[in-house]
């Protein structure tokens, strides 16, 4: 069985689902998105042409399946690794992927803010079969996808935004306190997951992880919180280094 997954290279919900899909050693093919010049495709293959569509998308026999929590529950069903959604703490599993979402949502205000304001970005944002001449003249678009992604999912200022963030960044240190090496099960769970690609936008992973130009990479550091918190992005490294495996090749099919 194969199945296409749809996302955005940068991205930490797209992150979330392909971890979750790795981790069962699912084969899947996968396809950068881009915003705005890819909508139409994305909603032709979501089958909705009206409401809000998005990103990751998982292309299944069965239909499509959107929402990086809905990939990693059909990957928990279809794999053999043990599972990610251990029953007796699917309640506390949910309210960390539910703290991931708002703090996700939050560090994403700063992100496009840095990104707007960086040439070299907006062009490692375009698709890469484009000639240099070509992306230069794109500029203007990507601030349109970028206006499009504030419309897309309504941003809060960039006060409450950076409040929130910081609130669930301190939830995180207090759950890890001690030396914890999971948030909950004492193994490695969705929650452990979520929360660690929370900090893809205070600090990036390595790149072997993130697969994005430097520009781009340097719009996600958040250097006060980076020094705020360099305890949880510890806790965050080292998960990686003992659970994230991929079996993807380098290069994804692109759009």
């Amino acid at each position: 069985m194969t199945w296409t997954l749809i996302g955005e290279a940068a991205s930490p919900w797209s992150e979330k689902a392909r971890w979750a899909l790795d981790h069962h050693r699912l084969a899947y093919a996968y396809r950068e998105h881009y915003p705005l010049i890819g909508e139409l495709s994305l909603r032709l293959r979501a089958r909705r042409l009206k409401g809000r569509v998005s990103t990751p998308m998982l292309l299944t026999p069965e239909g499509p399946l959107i929402d990086s929590f809905h990939i990693a529950r059909y990957a928990d069903a279809h794999g053999s690794a043990p599972t990610l959604f251990p029953a007796e703490h699917a309640e506390e599993i949910a309210a960390w992927n539910a703290r991931s979402e708002a703090a996700l949502g939050a560090a994403r205000v700063r992100y496009l803010d840095r990104l707007a304001n960086d040439r070299a970005a907006k062009l490692e944002q375009q698709p890469p079969a484009f000639p240099g001449f070509v992306r230069q003249l794109s500029v203007p678009a990507v601030d349109f996808a970028m206006a499009f992604l504030r419309r897309k999912y309504g941003m809060p200022d960039s006060t409450a935004a950076e409040a929130t963030l910081v609130f669930e960044l301190e939830a995180l240190q207090r759950a890890l306190a001690g030396g914890k090496r999971h948030l909950v099960a004492n193994r490695l769970t969705y929650a452990d997951l979520a929360m660690a690609v929370t900090l893809q936008f205070v600090s990036p992973v390595d790149g072997e992880h993130l697969a994005v130009g430097p520009a781009t990479r340097a719009a996600g550091f958040h250097p006060q919180l980076c020094t705020r918190y360099p305890d949880i992005v510890a806790w965050r490294d080292a998960l990686y280094a003992r659970h994230r495996r991929s079996e993807q090749p380098a290069e994804p099919i692109r759009e």
